[in-house]
């Protein structure tokens, strides 16, 4: 089975650990990596060029104008849908989810053959879960109105790490997001309705550490009541 991980990136060229990048491309040569610069107005281009230079499974897609995470990342999932991947996922570029919990998630969905497998921050005994206490709070509040609205008995839509079967692409990918930052909660919702029977697989997981430098402003919080209505109108 062949997988993707794609990586969306905006303005990261100051907070792009290149090291780290190259020792996860070299230890990973049976992924692919899609770097996706999403018109950044600084030099983050050159830098995942320098990073991908010297590896062959790692491609760089760059957008000279920003369409924000969702954008970018339905973009390049409908250029990748006709490849010959089995699953294709994406990874927030700063590592806040480590890659290694990606590839433990592509090794869970390759036996179990799921639709969807995604992380989720459970901060359970023994875990090494480290997130913002309001953020995380706030979060709670939202989902517990979202799953109210759409019955997803889903624990965190949220979390930037998610593995995705080829088949299903056109089906979660194909119409344009209604929302910005709640594009993980409307592939969420196209899915349910598009099958009789669920399968998919929320995986807690072991590490997760909030990153400081998030594109998130306090903004894009005080927009979510009036991003989840747009979704309740849309998809009601």
């Amino acid at each position: 089975m062949k997988a993707a991980c794609l990586i969306p990136c905006y303005n990261e060229a100051n907070r792009l650990d290149t090291k780290r990048y190259k020792d996860i491309f070299k230890d990973a040569l049976d992924i692919h990596f899609y770097l996706l610069n999403d018109g950044s107005s600084d030099d983050t281009s050159r830098v995942l060029r320098e990073i991908s230079q010297d590896f062959q499974n790692v491609y760089v897609f760059d957008f000279p104008v920003n369409r924000g995470k969702a954008g970018v990342i339905r973009e390049a999932m409908l250029q990748l849908q006709k490849t010959d991947y089995t699953y294709l996922g994406f990874l927030d570029a700063d590592f806040a989810t480590p890659f290694e919990e990606f590839q433990r998630l592509l090794d869970i969905a390759k036996h179990g053959g799921q639709d969807i497998v995604f992380g989720s921050r459970v901060k359970l005994k023994g875990w090494n879960i480290s997130r913002n206490p309001i953020r995380h709070w706030f979060s709670r509040i939202v989902l517990t109105v979202v799953d109210t609205l759409f019955r997803l008995e889903i624990y965190d839509t949220q979390c930037g790490c998610k593995l995705f079967k080829r088949s299903q692409i056109a089906t979660l990918f194909a119409d344009p997001f209604v929302t910005k930052w709640l594009f993980d909660i409307e592939i969420f919702i196209r899915y349910s309705r598009s099958v009789s029977d669920s399968n998919i697989k929320e995986i807690p997981l072991n590490t997760w550490t909030e990153i400081k430098g998030s594109k998130l402003k306090i903004g894009d919080f005080l927009q979510v009541p009036l991003n989840i209505l747009k979704l309740y109108v849309h998809y009601r």
